[in-house]
């Protein structure tokens, strides 16, 4: 749906394309995360103002809500997965989702410093370019003797263009709200409290793009945008 649509009405929708693993229920709850911002973006608010606070705000939301694909907890008191399965595999879980966020940022990395460079010399080599970030910031060689257009795969470069840098920032939001949620409510399992809704709501959803995404993520969680949450959750636990 166009977002001009979402301005005047409240038909928010989702397409499910979707098969029964983490990978499906993890974009799920991505684009739900979308969704419900969406929905609820103050009815009051001026045109101009009725759209989240900025990409990486609703990103935040997104990722956040992905995340719990991966949650243990989540798989056993929301989805209902056996107890006794997903213990077995927690510490696993752990170990997968601290990989992929550890190792995310260096895509981020490649796609950023890409994206500048083909905007700064759309003529340069960038089969040879693209290579050369991959090889840089995830270490990953490239095949020998390999010249083909590569970087061109990535649907983001040619239809959400100048965007990917807002999911990094997104998931330092998203832990950041982890943790707020967490201290608000007094408990990690969040999700299971119906005053998730409302706090979120109150705090986020509803303002819209009324402030800056700074202040509008200092209004909700009286923080400014700080990787110590990211750390903590991700980073120091690998160690």
């Amino acid at each position: 749906m166009h977002r001009d649509q979402l301005r005047v009405g409240d038909d928010v929708r989702v397409l499910c394309n979707v098969a029964p693993d983490e990978y499906w229920m993890d974009t799920m709850l991505h684009e739900l995360g979308h969704a419900v911002y969406d929905l609820e973006l103050g009815r009051d608010l001026p045109w101009l103002l009725r759209e989240a606070a900025h990409t990486l705000s609703t990103e935040a939301i997104a990722l956040l809500f992905g995340r719990l694909a991966m949650s243990p907890d989540w798989m056993i008191r929301r989805a209902g997965a056996p107890a006794a399965e997903v213990d077995a595999i927690r510490e696993g879980l752990a170990r997968e989702q601290r990989s992929r966020q550890l190792l995310f940022p260096r895509w981020v990395m490649v796609m950023a410093h890409f994206e500048r460079a083909i905007y700064a010399d759309p003529s340069a080599d960038l089969g040879s370019l693209w290579w050369d970030l991959v090889e840089r910031y995830q270490k990953v060689p490239r095949p020998e003797g390999r010249d083909a257009p590569d970087w061109a795969c990535k649907v983001h470069v040619a239809l959400a263009p100048v965007y990917y840098h807002n999911y990094l920032l997104g998931d330092l939001m998203a832990s950041q709200l982890d943790r707020f949620l967490t201290r608000e409510l007094g408990t990690p399992h969040w999700f299971e409290r119906s005053e998730t809704a409302a706090v979120l709501t109150d705090k986020l959803f509803r303002h819209g793009a009324r402030r800056p995404w700074n202040e509008a993520l200092v209004h909700a969680t009286g923080e400014e945008l700080d990787p110590s949450a990211y750390v903590a959750q991700y980073v120091t636990t690998a160690s």
